[in-house]
């Protein structure tokens, strides 16, 4: 018999996660982008940033009135869990607690499992009433019984899942990528432990340099897309660039995001529920409200072609995963017939830099834990999200109209 324990699963979510952003980078990318592609990569960026935004301004409110001991990253789960993942919101966390953040990765993974309850019940209701509502006449096919179902029981229209790219008397393929991601991952931890090395030789005493230490371990799944892309770099440039095989690559990553996402609700732990019920509450539906709004509002105003499919992607995406992103617009688009989905994907990798400044940006008040106003740290913090979100506003909107400008003028040229 496996025992288990929150623990336990909590650092399988923590390790899947590395190994779905390795199994991801290590694929063939297509270079082809367009400008919708560019303005999904935005408007995901935008309601990231609101996500974010929110969380903060909620949790100030109640460090302010019912819970002045409220750690000042909580808000941060918000935009964690619903625009990143379990993985990226129990990584996190976790390196939260050497900082005073008492169970702090169990706190994740409860987001976690919310966030799933809103990308997937909440947003399949969704679809159904703005299918009735709105989109009578969309391009939007009857969803068959093998889609209700999830089963695909013709073995014609079964995919394929992959390739081989080795002949099996030598490594059987699959085990060939499996090979390669676990390789990817060693030099990871291998970077990683010469990081902190390296920083605690500055100063083993201090206590900045020991939550710098846990904040470098809560990105390993940043450092190891990092180190991702120049070893398939040098596969390629070394001529064994067909060695890997997008298929299976993506079946890794699957099967590693199915196992995180269960492991991440099997983990939440009833008590740290009940003791943040209020709190996770106030934020998951103001959040998740928000969300719903923001997505419908900007998209449909934006004149993106196949806006109801881009709402239940970019919904889906800003609750769940890129794969619940997906996964919505299929319900809609089954075989992917519209630049919906590619939109999507392709945005994610663009909204990735612009993100990542919001994502740092809770060293900020860490960094104020020890000073003698740690309060004015979170309002810089607060500020500083705030002016960025705007610039990100204006710049989406200036883009999103010079976008239909142009498709104005190809029409009447």
């Amino acid at each position: 018999m496996i025992k288990t324990s929150p623990e336990r699963l909590g650092n399988y979510v923590y390790h899947l996660l590395a190994i779905v952003f390795i199994a991801m980078t290590l694929r063939k990318t297509e270079t082809k982008s367009t400008e919708s592609t560019f303005a999904m990569g935005l408007v995901m960026s935008l309601g990231t940033g609101i996500q974010l935004l929110t969380g903060l301004i909620l949790t100030y409110i109640f460090m302010q009135t019912v819970m002045p001991d409220l750690f000042p990253t909580f808000g941060y789960f918000l935009m964690l869990r619903f625009a990143q993942g379990p993985g990226q919101s129990y990584s996190l966390g976790r390196s939260w607690e050497s900082s005073g953040f008492e169970r702090a990765g169990d706190i994740g993974l409860t987001f976690a499992a919310i966030g799933y309850i809103w990308a997937a019940l909440i947003g399949v209701i969704i679809i159904f009433y703005l299918k009735k509502k709105y989109y009578l006449n969309s391009s939007i096919e009857k969803i068959s019984p093998q889609q209700q179902k999830g089963v695909i029981k013709d073995i014609k229209e079964q995919p394929i899942a992959g390739k081989l790219t080795t002949d099996t008397a030598a490594i059987d393929g699959f085990s060939f990528q499996i090979a390669t991601v676990i390789f990817v991952y060693a030099l990871t931890y291998i970077v990683l432990k010469g990081v902190e090395t390296g920083l605690l030789s500055i100063n083993k005493n201090s206590e900045q340099i020991h939550r710098l230490v846990s904040t470098v371990w809560g990105l390993h799944f940043i450092f190891a897309a990092l180190i991702a892309i120049p070893i398939k770099k040098i596969i390629h440039k070394l001529g064994w660039g067909n060695l890997l095989n997008n298929g299976l690559l993506t079946r890794i990553s699957g099967i590693s995001l199915d196992f995180m996402v269960t492991a991440s609700i099997a983990a939440i732990s009833i008590p740290i529920l009940l003791r943040y019920l209020g709190v996770i509450i106030t934020l998951t539906t103001v959040g998740g409200l928000i969300t719903v709004y923001f997505v419908f509002h900007e998209i449909r105003r934006s004149g993106l072609k196949y806006p109801f499919e881009r709402i239940a992607g970019l919904y889906g995406t800003l609750t769940g995963t890129l794969s619940s992103g997906l996964t919505l617009i299929r319900i809609l688009d089954k075989d992917f017939k519209t630049i919906a989905a590619h939109d999507q994907v392709f945005g994610a990798g663009m909204a990735a830099p612009v993100i990542a400044p919001l994502i740092l940006s809770f060293t900020v008040p860490l960094f104020g834990l020890n000073s003698s106003n740690p309060e004015l740290y979170y309002l810089y913090t607060l500020l500083g999200v705030f002016i960025y979100i705007f610039g990100l506003s204006v710049f989406w909107r200036r883009y999103i109209r010079r976008f239909n400008k142009s498709k104005q003028n190809k029409k009447t040229s």
